[in-house]
């Protein structure tokens, strides 16, 4: 009896994984109508007009392309270049974020061009994935495709990736967000923050400061931390990964002075810790106007502003549906009146 019931079990898991899979493709197909496969690594036209990189840094370097990349170029009006950190499977994330934050008839700095909006990622070894992708580009304009290999053990590049974009295709823009793309964004409020001097500044990092955060010493965890690439007690004070802020002037130090420290996993520590304090440059907090949580939206415990809530964003929003609901609650949510 127990041998029949773990058998069925494992054929309703089978079921599930098989139905999961298939509707993510079907969702995929609907989109993609057509069988042409990803032209951008052979597109000689577009290919050549791009600069090769090197991600350097002590005990290795790693060499990339970028297989594409905007065609509509950033301005002398642009502000802020957002990458959104993204895989290519991710499509339906990305049109939830095309219909919501990203979205210019919901933001008079997008439509004006003050921002600009980028997803990163890599090119997918899968043809009919590729083939959903080119379409997506020629529709939407908006995807920084690399020869870099999707991992999490190597966002460390993509980082490097995204800093060598905005340094060579929008260096006029004042700064740079990195962007995970589970989040949800008050365009509007994240742009009045870049004019606070006490929140940003072009020679700086912003975003949720840890500090005295210690080293991850267990060799079997995902943040393992050996003493040889980090031996004090504490790492310095960084920056949360899903989401950071680094200026115009930052950006060339940055790339430069990781040339200086060996290659790390943890990427957030790596850029917005080690290499920043290697540069001594200055940390602003926003743990005030960053949430985790969607639930936390309380308008008793929100920071305002002549009335209005000062929230930026929200994080863990898992999913087409909790990202526009939760743009939703961050448009609509007011402050307590006393």
């Amino acid at each position: 009896m127990n041998l029949w019931r773990r058998l069925w079990k494992y054929i309703v898991l089978a079921v599930i994984v098989y139905a999961t899979v298939f509707l993510n493709l079907e969702r995929i197909r609907t989109f993609s109508t057509d069988s042409t496969s990803l032209q951008i690594a052979e597109n000689s036209q577009n290919r050549t007009k791009l600069p090769s990189f090197i991600a350097q840094f002590k005990d290795q370097n790693h060499s990339y392309e970028f297989l594409t990349i905007p065609k509509r170029p950033c301005t002398n009006n642009t502000k802020l270049q957002i990458t959104i950190l993204s895989t290519a499977g991710n499509f339906e994330i990305r049109q939830a974020i095309r219909s919501t934050w990203a979205n210019p008839n919901n933001s008079e700095h997008l439509a004006n061009n003050d921002v600009r909006i980028s997803f990163i990622i890599s090119k997918s070894d899968n043809e009919f994935l590729n083939s959903a992708l080119q379409k997506e580009i020629d529709t939407f304009d908006d995807l920084i495709v690399t020869t870099l290999y999707e991992s999490y053990e190597l966002l460390t590049l993509k980082v490097h990736a995204l800093l060598a974009y905005k340094h060579t295709f929008c260096d006029s823009a004042d700064f740079q967000l990195k962007i995970d793309d589970d989040m949800a964004v008050d365009m509007d409020a994240l742009v009045n923050t870049l004019g606070n001097p006490k929140l940003a500044s072009v020679d700086g990092v912003s975003g949720i400061v840890w500090k005295n955060a210690p080293p991850m010493r267990e060799k079997k965890h995902r943040w393992y931390v050996p003493t040889s690439l980090w031996a004090p007690k504490f790492f310095p004070w960084y920056c949360d990964g899903p989401i950071y802020l680094i200026g115009k002037n930052a950006i060339p130090r940055m790339l430069e002075e990781a040339k200086k420290y060996k290659q790390w996993v943890i990427e957030d520590v790596f850029w917005t810790g080690v290499v920043a304090q290697g540069l001594k440059l200055p940390r602003f907090d926003w743990s005030r106007i960053l949430l985790r949580y969607v639930f936390e939206l309380i308008p008793e415990k929100l920071k305002c502003f002549n009335g209005k809530p000062l929230i930026i964003a929200v994080h863990n929003m898992k999913g087409r549906q909790m990202i526009e609901d939760g743009y939703k609650k961050i448009r609509s949510v007011k402050c307590k009146t006393k």
